[in-house]
């Protein structure tokens, strides 16, 4: 029987014999017995081009919030609210309601109509309008690396951030250009700007489309599985990068997944559990790191 998997943390524990395959070379070599985890210089996130003001204090508030489909309960009694600045982690398994949860903050699910929903300080159905919303939310998720595979290069493709398309119509500002130069330099990608971002690694991939979501310093941050399918080294640069944007920005920072991840700090876990009248959430403080 032969087991492949990407982290440590996923092997199996009657597994006898470990061995490890690095650079493409289907060379086996032995396995240290525990990972390292890659040394960081810290670094200072750049300032944003021009920053999106929000006056709202509360940035999603829910109360009470049930959801279902076709009859079927996905969510039930939802109380939750995210402040400015704050650090959550929405943890729960899949077919939780995750997923129903995220459309719900980013205005795209018309369950929040008729519900004590309120984004950015507004009430769901009272005349926002999306784009709005959207404009103030930094979304990553693994399914948008698939929208970038043309030929765009790295720069380019983190460039098309400040105008919220897939690929870069408009030509950017010198301000605009300097700004990508100095996340590129400060992830060690800058030597890499002109290279066709779909020939990045995984792991430089996932770092590029996150500066991509955060160049304008939105209020939320949301990161939908940020660190799945990577190695420990690579999610020990993408937890690198959300460590320094929890403590150099005043972002409120959303990471979703269905586990907790040791190299990742949040303030405090909303977690969902299943029940026949749909997921319940219940909130857990942890100590500031």
């Amino acid at each position: 029987m032969i087991f492949i998997v990407s982290r440590q943390i996923d092997l199996l524990p009657f597994k006898v014999r470990k061995a490890q395959i690095k650079d493409n070379s289907f060379v086996l070599h032995q396995m240290k017995p525990k990972f390292e985890k890659h040394k960081f210089e810290t670094g200072s996130i750049p300032a944003p081009f021009e920053p999106l003001i929000c006056t709202a204090g509360n940035l999603v508030q829910m109360k009470d919030l049930c959801v279902s489909f076709h009859g079927k309960p996905i969510l039930e009694t939802i109380n939750w609210t995210i402040k400015k600045g704050e650090f959550w982690h929405l943890l729960g398994p899949n077919g939780s309601g995750k997923s129903t949860l995220l459309s719900l903050i980013t205005g795209d699910n018309t369950k929040g109509y008729g519900q004590d929903l309120y984004l950015f300080g507004i009430k769901k159905g009272s005349g926002e309008n999306i784009w709005d919303i959207k404009k103030k939310i930094g979304y990553f998720s693994t399914a948008v690396t698939d929208l970038f595979q043309k030929n765009d290069s790295v720069e380019q493709m983190v460039l098309s951030g400040f105008f919220d398309t897939i690929g870069l119509y408009t030509q950017p500002t010198i301000s605009q250009k300097k700004i990508v130069s100095q996340w590129l330099e400060l992830l060690h990608l800058d030597h890499l700007k002109n290279t066709p971002f779909k020939m990045l690694s995984t792991g430089q991939q996932r770092l590029a489309l996150i500066v991509r979501a955060i160049l304008k310093h939105p209020p939320l941050l949301i990161l939908d599985e940020a660190v799945e399918g990577l190695d420990d080294e690579n999610t020990a640069m993408v937890a690198r990068l959300i460590t320094l944007l929890s403590q150099q920005t005043n972002m409120a920072i959303l990471y979703v997944s269905h586990r907790i991840e040791p190299n990742i700090t949040p303030a405090a876990i909303y977690e969902l559990t299943p029940t026949t009248k749909g997921s319940i959430g219940t909130i857990k403080k942890l100590d500031s790191v």
